[in-house]
């Protein structure tokens, strides 16, 4: 398992991080969207058999909701931002 996220760490590195150039936030979590969706919905891995993270899971559990693949980023920084937003100074 761990073998595998290094990979696709390594293969968003390649594939995204030094390929893409972003103007905004707004602008990298969009093409993050659409990068995510290619590589888990049309991109086959030729480590995996030449076939996308989709259908490996469908292969291991057919009725596996297509829409698990679909979930977008989450950008952590605003969460966090929102969180802390309602803490008061002091102590």
């Amino acid at each position: 398992m761990q073998a595998d996220v290094e990979t696709v760490h390594g293969l968003m590195e390649t594939e995204f991080y030094e390929l893409e150039t972003f103007c905004d936030k707004a602008d990298f979590m969009r093409k993050a969207y659409t990068y995510q969706l290619s590589f888990n919905l049309e991109r086959p891995n030729t480590y995996k058999e030449n076939k996308t993270p989709w259908q490996l899971a469908v292969e291991k559990k057919p009725d596996v909701d297509k829409r698990l693949f679909m979930i977008p980023p989450v950008d952590l920084d605003h969460l966090l931002n929102i969180q802390t937003s309602f803490l008061t100074q002091g102590g």
